[in-house]
């Protein structure tokens, strides 16, 4: 009996030691196991997380190369990079920053695999850590992850040309090349204002060329001492049109028999400037041009027998000036002749004040030249899509591309980029047979007279009356045209012929 109990209480305990024994093993074999999937676990999240913070290191760097417009965009280029990274970091699930850098070269250099070329570089290194996941409860750290990216704008060199411009006007046209201003804090292109007007050697307009040859015109020949800007090739290029109400009269193509004020109410001698830069402001060119003059008006018998017109300041006039208007003969020698505007008579763009015989009014011109005008004033149309023979052949006898009449100021997405345009792309524009050009195609923004009573126009564009001066407007866009031709060399090194922002590693 004694021995059956010994026996048992032996089986008991073997049992019992047996399963302590197996929960011992398990405790100890369980550590590893939690570390073998923690491991596992972090190493996929840390994989993962790897590619995200890669990737949005990539894309900041991108942005920022992309901003990088010239050596002195390095702060924008650093903002832009900077804002982007976060804009993608706090999109990632999980993990915190501990550190990121932001680095603009401007004497950076295309990567080697790549070519050599000189680039815009951004730089962007990012330092980041995620929580551990099974490994927490043992005390690990976390996760400690970096990743680097750069990319590069490479640097393009600018090869700019233009034709010798064109006209078949009667006002004088002179044509220039200016650059869009850059904002005054910085970070990109100011698309509101246009530089201040001065030419020669180191002005901010450089003239391409002019058809108003009176003697009294400055630009009869070009400015000594002028040359090409230095730009870089993604510098936004503007033209302004410089126009001389009847400055070009000795042009064998004008039909005008009498040496009067315009549409809008700009008298002869008068001088007006469009920028097309403005365009991408979603305005036409004239828009900003409205200005402010005074005429005295002496009538002796009933008749008008002198005109005085008092302009003022301007690209020709720095200081203003006084033109004695010629008096028209008798069946033109009205109002309208001398002030133009919106009315027959030619005063419902001024006010006046009269002392005996003696009338002063002061006007103002008008864009659009009538409120009922469904579209502003005709200005600009930009032709793309040329052959280098259409460009060569360009004269005074060229005709007005036929999309350009139904399109006042007309900028269609297809063109509108080129309103401010840059050297690289115009350079894009070729392909096959189109050449790398754009050609400008301008108009002084209004007719000559209610119903064109002194001239007329092949075509109409603006949607009123046939008897309201804004009828005047008549797409014809050949007070001025020429061509501006752009390519681009450097950026690739090695033949590879990069033209974009690229990542370099």
């Amino acid at each position: 009996m004694t021995n059956r109990m010994n026996v048992g209480s032996t089986l008991l305990r073997f049992g019992s030691d047996r399963r302590g024994a197996v929960a011992i093993m398990f405790t100890v074999m369980l550590i590893p196991m939690i570390i073998t999937v923690g491991v596992a676990v972090d190493y996929a999240r840390m994989v993962q997380y790897k590619a995200d913070l890669q990737n949005a290191v990539d894309e900041a760097a991108l942005a920022g190369a992309a901003a990088f417009l010239d050596a002195t965009e390095s702060t924008n280029a650093q903002d832009t990079a900077t804002n982007y990274f976060y804009a993608e970091f706090n999109n990632l699930p999980v993990g915190t920053l501990t550190n990121l850098t932001v680095t603009p070269n401007a004497n950076g250099t295309i990567n080697p695999a790549l070519g050599t070329a000189s680039a815009l570089t951004v730089t962007v290194t990012a330092n980041a850590t995620i929580p551990r996941t099974f490994l927490t409860i043992l005390g690990v750290q976390p996760l400690a992850i970096t990743a680097t990216g750069t990319a590069g704008d490479p640097v393009l060199t600018p090869n700019l040309s233009f034709t010798n411009v064109s006209s078949r006007a009667c006002d004088g046209n002179s044509a220039f090349l200016y650059q869009v201003p850059k904002k005054a804090n910085g970070g990109g292109y100011d698309y509101e204002t246009v530089p201040s007007f001065t030419t020669g050697a180191s002005g901010n307009y450089y003239e391409i060329g002019t058809s108003f040859a009176g003697s009294s015109s400055p630009y009869a020949t070009l400015p000594a001492g002028q040359s090409l800007p230095t730009i870089t090739a993604n510098a936004p290029l503007g033209f302004m049109m410089q126009n001389i109400t009847n400055g070009n009269t000795g042009n064998p193509s004008c039909g005008a028999p009498v040496m009067g004020a315009n549409s809008y109410g700009a008298p002869d001698g008068a001088v007006q400037e469009f920028y097309s830069s403005l365009l991408p402001l979603g305005e036409s060119p004239s828009e900003d041009s409205n200005y402010t003059y005074t005429a005295v008006v002496t009538t002796s018998h009933g008749n008008i027998s002198s005109v005085v017109v008092t302009l003022p300041p301007s690209t020709i006039y720095p200081s203003g000036t006084t033109i004695n208007e010629p008096i028209a003969s008798s069946s033109y020698n009205n109002l309208w002749t001398y002030l133009g505007g919106a009315s027959n008579n030619g005063t419902s763009n001024c006010t006046s004040s009269s002392s005996g015989n003696t009338t002063t009014y002061t006007c103002t011109t008008q864009y659009p030249t009538s409120l009922s005008s469904a579209t502003s004033n005709c200005s600009l149309y930009i032709q793309t899509g040329v052959t280098q023979s259409y460009v060569n052949g360009l004269n005074n006898n060229s005709a007005t591309p036929s999309a350009a009449v139904p399109n006042c100021f007309g900028v269609t997405p297809k063109n509108y980029p080129y309103a401010a345009p840059t050297c690289a792309q115009i350079s894009q524009l070729a392909k096959g047979t189109t050449a790398p050009a754009a050609v400008y195609w301008w108009d002084d923004a209004g007719g000559v007279g209610p119903n064109e009573q002194f001239y007329g126009p092949a075509s109409h564009c603006t949607q009123i009356s046939s008897s309201d001066p804004g009828y005047g407007e008549d797409c014809q866009y050949q007070n001025n045209f020429f061509a501006v031709n752009c390519t681009v060399s450097g950026g690739g090194g090695s033949g590879s012929g990069l033209t974009q922002v690229v990542l370099t590693q």
